[in-house]
């Protein structure tokens, strides 16, 4: 199996609000986007402190199974959201969501997402939508009672139903899928999604450079309207050749750090 690694390039802009609420990290094998839940106290703390978490994990060597580090890693987010809440009570109330991709040494990817931002995978000309929004518009349109077309346009739509805020609660588990070389990953908040179609990201991706695609994708949600933040990253999953772009891990069985 040929290792792989991610080549990302992203955006985040403050758009039409007045601060920027979103967070982004992104390495060769660890890419994440945090969203300040909208109208809540804090939100741009409740990001931030989600995206550290993502950089610990990333900064660190493993001493368990990647995908048992990354949802701890989720779960600690949410707790320390909890711990700075309890010694700052007038932060009562701030949350953030999750959208985060790891690639395995193995090959997968590795997707964590609570909230509303969003994971694309696109493979052979064709987007594929990884996550699903933990929103009120996605609820009435798994009962049938909205369209896709009709989500992008109710009033409503902002209303996130789980986010980390320190709340107790069990988390969503990791999704896994299968990486290619080639592929490219999209990760975005809902500054992009609830402005630009996925047939506009389509065309947008069919951009070769990925630092001409993030800023093409911010430039549409500006022109469509958008007035939330704006944060879009761009993959390429590519051939690594410098095994320190991998995970470093002490595994049993694992040999030495690979």
């Amino acid at each position: 199996m040929t290792p792989l690694m991610m080549q990302p390039a992203f955006v985040t802009e403050v758009g039409r609000r007045e601060n920027n609420e979103d967070a982004v990290f992104v390495s060769p094998r660890l890419a994440a986007v945090a969203d300040g839940v909208g109208g809540a106290i804090a939100g741009e703390v409740a990001s931030r402190l989600a995206i550290l978490k993502m950089i610990s994990l990333d900064k660190r060597r493993l001493e368990h199974p990647l995908q048992q580090e990354f949802s701890a890693a989720v779960t600690d987010a949410n707790a320390v959201i909890e711990f700075v809440i309890s010694c700052e009570p007038q932060l009562t109330g701030m949350g953030t969501t999750l959208t985060a991709v790891a690639l395995s040494n193995e090959g997968n990817y590795l997707v964590a997402n609570v909230g509303d931002s969003r994971t694309y995978l696109y493979r052979d000309s064709r987007l594929r939508r990884l996550t699903r929004d933990q929103t009120l518009v996605q609820m009435l349109i798994d009962r049938g009672a909205l369209t896709e077309e009709g989500a992008r346009r109710h009033p409503q739509r902002s209303v996130v139903l789980e986010a980390l805020n320190g709340v107790e609660r069990s988390l969503p588990a990791l999704q896994r899928v299968r990486a290619r070389h080639g592929d490219r990953l999209l990760l975005c908040s809902d500054g992009v999604s609830d402005y630009v179609s996925e047939r506009e990201i389509e065309e947008a991706l069919l951009i070769q450079d990925a630092g001409m695609v993030v800023r093409r994708i911010a430039r549409l949600a500006l022109d469509h309207g958008g007035r939330d933040n704006i944060t879009a990253v761009v993959a390429d999953v590519v051939e690594r050749t410098n095994p320190r772009d991998g995970w470093l891990d002490y595994l049993p069985g694992a040999g030495a750090a690979r």
